[in-house]
């Protein structure tokens, strides 16, 4: 995330929560994202949220998986810090100050890592993914959630010249595959006037290895 977006989700921290986005837009998609995480991981031990925001996300998985160790980083501190404030639940979370490209964490450490509307800001895109690649446990789960460059959006993200930050499913798997992360399925989630425009993507991990160990495409995937 560029230090442009950080001051500005920073300077959204404080009303984030009560933006008339939230019920018409960021609560359905994240609905969605638990609904998938569920079916992906009905029972999780750890879980990581990358650009949690003000952890309402979060909020949401402590009701879902109650036992759930819960962990939730965001670059903005005033994020962090609002997500920290509006924790209610009896059981603490983690929040932490971090970027999706340099995760404070050991290899193999969650078992669930989900991220909404996130990637498109993330600065690398591709070392976030392998950052997620490298904590999440073996055979674990990741639901992706953002716009990307399919139907009409594929157009018009090339009009706008952004894409290179919103990919089709394509360039979606192949940084996926790069990262030590099988592609599972894709959904479209939120729609307007019936069109796409967010969708879920949801992967599983190997066993982590370096970039250089893992098992390349044959020729007659690509």
């Amino acid at each position: 995330m560029t230090d442009r977006d950080v001051g500005r989700f920073g300077r959204w921290a404080s009303t984030y929560d009560e933006d008339w986005l939230q019920p018409r837009f960021f609560g359905p998609v994240q609905e969605a994202t638990l609904h998938r995480a569920a079916l992906l991981a009905p029972n999780p031990r750890r879980v990581l949220d990358v650009g949690c925001g003000t952890g309402a996300l979060l909020r949401k998985v402590a009701e879902r998986f109650p036992h759930a160790d819960l962990t939730g980083v965001d670059p903005a501190p005033d994020m962090v810090e609002a997500a920290r404030k509006a924790w209610c639940d009896d059981k603490p979370a983690h929040f932490v100050r971090a970027t999706a490209e340099h995760l404070p964490f050991e290899g193999g450490e969650f078992d669930l890592v989900t991220s909404t509307v996130s990637f498109h800001h993330w600065q690398d895109q591709q070392e976030g993914l392998n950052e997620i690649g490298r904590v999440l446990a073996p055979r674990g789960s990741v639901v992706l959630v953002d716009m990307f460059a399919v139907s009409w959006l594929r157009v018009w993200f090339a009009v706008i010249g952004r894409r290179d930050r919103f990919h089709t499913m394509a360039e979606t798997e192949r940084m996926l595959r790069s990262a030590g992360l099988a592609l599972g399925g894709f959904q479209t989630v939120f729609t307007v006037f019936e069109l796409p425009l967010v969708s879920s993507v949801w992967a599983r991990g190997w066993h982590y290895e370096p970039p250089s160990l893992r098992p390349q495409r044959r020729a007659h995937d690509r």
